[in-house]
């Protein structure tokens, strides 16, 4: 399945290192999932749907927030970040709404055109000095958005597993009452430590 995953993706995204390091992982977790359900299944006395469906899907969905983050790395949006010498205006309105925040206390007995032109001044210097310090790093800005992405991804990833794994526990339920398969029982030898 992996290997399925892994060529569709080389098929909608071009061939290069970065998509062939992602469907390397891609294959490494999927195999890791199998391994780890096969051990789950192997190891129980008693078979629970929901516990061996969510360790699997947990590298299921990982592995599809990599290919995901490469993805992102690759796309148009993040390349206009590949050349930026300057942080963006958004961040400019951001740090004007933190420097008013800090100094509007202090101006409140001033006007308002010489409120605005202050809190104008002490923002482009704040871009500025910003923009100097942050110069040497304006080109690690694509991937670290790229692992942003992932880390977003992530954050909110148990939502997609928990999902998957009530759909997945449905979907042995139904199965299971069409006879599709069957769970009984045997006996088994179990190793015991003595001391």
């Amino acid at each position: 399945m992996g290997l399925i995953v892994g060529i569709t993706y080389s098929l909608l995204f071009k061939i290069s290192n970065l998509n062939l390091v992602g469907i390397f992982i891609l294959v490494v977790l999927f195999y890791h999932a199998q391994d780890l359900v096969h051990g789950e299944m192997n190891e129980r006395f008693k078979i629970n749907s929901r516990v061996f469906l969510r360790k699997g899907l947990t590298n299921f969905v990982i592995a599809f927030f990599v290919l995901a983050s490469f993805a992102a790395y690759q796309s148009p949006a993040i390349e206009e970040f590949k050349n930026i010498q300057k942080l963006p205006s958004s961040s400019e309105i951001f740090i004007k709404t933190v420097v008013e925040q800090s100094l509007g206390g202090q101006l409140k007995e001033v006007g308002a055109q010489q409120k605005d032109l202050v809190l104008n001044q002490v923002t482009q210097e704040v871009v500025k000095e910003a923009n100097l310090f942050l110069e040497p790093y304006f080109q690690y800005a694509p991937p670290a958005l790229a692992f942003g992405l992932f880390l977003l991804l992530w954050s909110v990833g148990w939502i997609f597993v928990w999902l998957a794994v009530f759909l997945g526990v449905l979907i042995f339920q139904i199965l299971k009452k069409i006879n599709f398969f069957k769970v009984e029982e045997k006996d088994v030898k179990a190793e015991v430590l003595v001391i």
